[in-house]
């Protein structure tokens, strides 16, 4: 592509000439390869159209003749163009040193383009070197600035995160001594309520003992049972024969009455009366009423918490579920204390009798009471051994307080 553009540098003449003798031809005359060159103007000729009719002046000796022609009336003065299209001996030589040095020049020109070029990146870089060395001190300045700013405004949040950090410190600390004062308190609280549980029990212990000393006291001096078996027959017959009117006196109605009691079982038998089972079972039976030991129930659910009033207000709201189990059934449940004002018994909002002892009397007396006046129609829970057994002579259920605790 070069040489066909030096070639049209050192043949223009020659070029210009065959395109003016393309337009003396007739159109039928063009040949078929040159219409499109001969159809344009007086423009510059492309690069690959010159190929072409330089081509078409080299193997057409007839339009070479009319290019010379062309050349001649045009009066050109250049030797290169007409020993080109003369073809004159040595021709190709004349041609080939016109080309060399149009492309030496060319060169040249290049080369001294190339060196103004040159220097004119020289000079911009010598510029910008000197502008990036402007930038890069101005950028350590405004670093160290900033840098500078920077630290006089975090001193004071260094002192503060160093204050606040002591604070919290010293916070934490006081926090883990509360945490350790109230463990303690707590440890001393529950210790307390143990104590207390205790002592409750030893109270109704005590008045137990001193209920039993009161009845043995009013029941009045006792013949002592002999021991030798002689002595011992005779005394036994002596008992009978006292026993004898009484058992006569017996009417049928009495009878039929006791028997009635006797049969009516409550608990089917397999139940064990320390399951939740047994409290299942109360499920639909009608006309009983089910007298709950509070306090001994109490120690079995928690016995540190057994003697505080939370507690017995917790254990009261819990059986109204007993309540909703045992339909129109009464549930009695019984505490050694008084109430507040001396009142003796109240009713909770879900129907449960809420019954305490006075004076000397202790639960365990008005569980007893209450059950021979009720006989069979009684169901008696507590843990109490001594409860159970003479409640169950007058023929009560008798339940224990883990049964009614498990069902809860």
């Amino acid at each position: 592509m070069n040489i066909t553009r030096h070639l049209r540098s050192v043949l223009g003449s020659s070029i210009e000439a065959a395109r003016a003798a393309l337009r003396d031809l007739d159109d039928e005359e063009v040949p078929a390869r040159l219409r499109s060159i001969a159809k344009r103007g007086d423009g510059k000729l492309p690069l690959p159209l010159t190929r072409t009719l330089l081509q078409r002046i080299d193997e057409d000796e007839w339009f070479r003749g009319k290019a010379l022609e062309a050349l001649e009336r045009q009066g050109s003065v250049d030797a290169v163009s007409r020993t080109y299209l003369k073809r004159e001996p040595g021709w190709w030589m004349a041609v080939a040193q016109a080309v060399a040095e149009a492309e030496a020049a060319d060169a040249v020109d290049r080369l001294q383009q190339l060196e103004r070029t040159s220097e004119t990146l020289r000079t911009r870089a010598t510029a910008d070197r000197a502008k990036l060395k402007a930038v890069r001190r101005e950028l350590d300045r405004a670093e160290k600035a900033s840098r500078d700013a920077v630290d006089d405004r975090l001193e004071p949040l260094r002192a503060a995160a160093a204050t606040a950090r002591s604070e919290r410190d010293r916070a934490e600390a006081e926090v883990a001594a509360m945490h350790e004062a109230v463990a303690a308190a707590v440890a001393d609280r529950l210790e307390a309520e143990r104590t207390a549980a205790g002592l409750s029990q030893r109270i109704r212990s005590v008045k137990r003992t001193a209920a039993q000393l009161r009845r043995s006291v009013s029941a009045g001096p006792s013949a002592s049972i002999p021991r030798e078996p002689l002595e011992v027959a005779r005394w036994l017959d002596r008992a009978s024969a006292t026993l004898t009117p009484y058992r006569e006196a017996e009417t049928a109605a009495t009878r039929v009455a006791r028997i009635s009691r006797a049969e009516r079982v409550l608990v089917p038998a397999g139940i064990a009366p320390d399951s939740a089972a047994s409290v299942d079972a109360l499920s639909g039976i009608d006309g009983i009423t089910v007298l709950i030991d509070g306090h001994n129930l109490l120690g079995v659910l928690d016995v540190s918490t057994m003697a505080t009033g939370r507690a017995r207000r917790a254990l009261i709201a819990s059986l109204g579920k007993l309540t909703r189990h045992l339909g129109d059934s009464v549930i009695e449940v019984v505490f050694d204390s008084d109430l507040e004002e001396g009142r003796s018994s109240s009713v909770s909002q879900l129907g449960v009798v809420v019954r305490f002892a006075q004076g000397d009397l202790i639960a365990d007396d008005l569980i007893v009471e209450h059950a021979e006046k009720l006989r069979g129609a009684a169901v008696v829970i507590s843990d109490d051994r001594e409860v159970r057994e003479r409640c169950g002579g007058y023929g009560a259920t008798v339940l224990w307080s883990q049964a009614l605790a498990d069902w809860l």
